[in-house]
């Protein structure tokens, strides 16, 4: 049937772009790559922006593919995302759940489902998800499920044993090298084998800025991981680098990555990096200088509800307010 053929080619396209992407990967505690885009761009309230458009290709999509065949998991796949999409986690758990029940061998359909418990908070569930779509296909973001779940369950010596057995899958992938740094950088120092854990976390996050410099969570990870270690001013060279594109420390680029494919994400989204440097400037009590970074940031992308937020609670502190009070200004002066 061409009409059935055509909805699969969608959903098959579609699917690959919400698991290869680097933004599911990078917020996938937040239910992946759709959230990503409602936390950096503005929410649901933005009706044409991208994250509305994939909410509003999944309705239609899924509409089609359940009056095609509705015994058939794909489109309630499709459904299911689609209310995730709109933070409806009980109603996009029902119908991955239907899902599986008319395939209990669609590794998809068990990847959403942890998805889904992991960003309900549910790490302990969710890990049961994660391994069978693991099991069914070990790929890379079943890996990074596994990993999420047992660091937000803290179980941190199993995040160590997922990651690593990531590697062993795909020894070359800067996600699973990633994944290992994540876990050694989280993983108090009696969950670690050996000594240095997060010297061992900070090399493994830098090999896999050398094998992928454009991905964004082993930068944002590394960037986290120095900060609590308090090397503020490494903090403020790796932002400055991934802003010039990645190219100016031979301590971050591998020669053998493609120089397009390094800047791909940083290029696409300086008002993210730039609202992190003020993160960063503000830490170091450089109020001028993350003034500066946030109305870069918000001048990009006028939506960037990090950024703004960070602005709000950064002219407070330059006002000798508390940021973290619930009071207005009024309030606080008195």
């Amino acid at each position: 049937d061409q009409n059935w053929m055509a909805s699969m080619d969608r959903y098959a396209h579609l699917l690959f772009q919400l698991r290869m992407s680097r933004k599911n990967a990078f917020m996938v505690r937040q239910g992946g790559f759709v959230h990503y885009q409602y936390s950096c761009h503005g929410g649901r309230e933005r009706v044409h922006d991208e994250a509305y458009s994939i909410e509003d290709e999944l309705a239609q999509l899924a509409q089609e593919l359940l009056d095609l065949d509705d015994r058939r998991p794909e489109g309630w796949v499709a459904l299911s995302l689609h209310h995730l999409t709109r933070d409806d986690h009980d109603k996009s758990l029902a119908f991955v759940d239907r899902a599986i029940a008319l395939c209990q061998d669609h590794s998809y359909s068990h990847y959403l489902r942890g998805s889904i418990l992991l960003s309900s908070q549910r790490p302990d569930h969710a890990v049961v998800s994660f391994y069978r779509a693991n099991d069914l296909r070990k790929d890379i973001p079943s890996y990074e499920g596994l990993v999420e779940s047992y660091l937000q369950a803290n179980k941190f010596k199993e995040a160590i044993c997922s990651a690593k057995e990531a590697i062993s899958s795909a020894p070359r992938d800067a996600r699973a090298i990633t994944l290992v740094g994540l876990a050694l950088a989280q993983a108090p120092a009696t969950n670690q084998q050996e000594g240095g854990g997060k010297e061992r976390a900070i090399r493994a996050l830098r090999r896999a800025m050398k094998l992928d410099p454009g991905a964004p969570r082993p930068l944002f990870a590394l960037v986290d991981l120095q900060a609590q270690e308090g090397s503020l001013a490494s903090c403020v060279e790796l932002l400055r680098n991934a802003l010039d594109g990645g190219g100016k420390s031979n301590d971050v680029t591998d020669s053998t990555v493609n120089a397009n494919h390094v800047v791909t994400w940083n290029m696409a989204h300086k008002d993210v990096i730039q609202a992190k440097l003020a993160e960063i400037y503000t830490l170091m009590e450089s109020y001028d200088s993350a003034l500066e970074c946030y109305h870069t940031a918000i001048s990009l992308n006028p939506q960037n509800g990090l950024a703004s937020q960070g602005l709000e609670r950064l002219e407070k502190i330059m006002k000798g307010l508390d940021p973290d009070s619930s009071m207005d200004e009024g309030e606080q002066q008195i």
